[in-house]
């Protein structure tokens, strides 16, 4: 009766595990679904996640790109107005260098006229002097420095510069030249005054035999002279 109740219940075993076996493969269907729509929600997510990315990268670079643009026209404007600037400076600089240069010509042109106008002066007072000179007589004409010199060289000459002065002093035509060689003429007398006066005092200092041998060597000395 067992047997007969199992081989009863045999079918209904089968069919209750081929129901479970349905169930479980419903099951895992079901489940496999689950995770595909799990995985399907999951990718969704990642996508929106990589849309929402790509939007704020979107937008960063947007606004780096409008604050680099913002810099790069901030940068223009700077380096126009620097520009500027010094075009600003550099025609300052060159307004002052003209300025400077016309100042500097200015007082040039006014050296140089004045230069020009002490030069005419100085020409018209010599053109007066000259006139001066040539109004006056011959023998009271000025004598130029020059002419001075070379009658004072003259008077200095041993002998012929005495015979020289004494002859100026007489018979000289200017009066400057003639009182020129009359104060040289009176250096000469006194000289000659203490120049006697010398040998005399010392002519009497020295011993008589001392001043004999003296006087005999002079005439020696003058007859040498002569007879030469």
């Amino acid at each position: 009766m067992a047997d007969d109740l199992k081989n009863k219940m045999e079918p209904e075993i089968s069919e209750a595990a081929e129901v479970i076996k349905e169930d479980a493969a419903v099951v895992k269907a079901a489940k496999e679904v689950k995770e595909k729509k799990a995985e399907a929600a999951a990718t969704k997510e990642a996508a929106k996640e990589a849309e929402a990315a790509a939007k704020d990268a979107a937008k960063e670079a947007k606004k780096a790109e409008e604050a680099a643009a913002k810099e790069a026209k901030k940068a223009e404007e700077q380096a126009a107005k620097e520009a500027k600037k010094a075009e600003e400076q550099a025609a300052k600089d060159a307004a002052k260098k003209q300025a400077a240069l016309e100042k500097e010509q200015e007082k040039a042109k006014a050296a140089k006229e004045k230069a020009e106008a002490k030069l005419e002066k100085k020409r018209q007072k010599r053109a007066a002097q000259q006139a001066l000179i040539d109004a006056c007589p011959p023998q009271y004409r000025p004598v130029s420095t020059s002419k001075y010199f070379w009658l004072a060289f003259l008077s200095a000459i041993p002998c012929i510069g005495f015979i020289a002065t004494l002859l100026l002093a007489i018979a000289g035509r200017n009066r400057n030249v003639k009182n020129f060689e009359k104060a040289i003429l009176a250096y000469y007398i006194i000289g000659i005054v203490i120049g006697l006066i010398a040998i005399i005092v010392v002519g009497m200092l020295i011993p008589a035999e001392i001043r004999e041998n003296i006087i005999m060597s002079l005439g020696k000395i003058f007859n040498s002279v002569s007879i030469g």
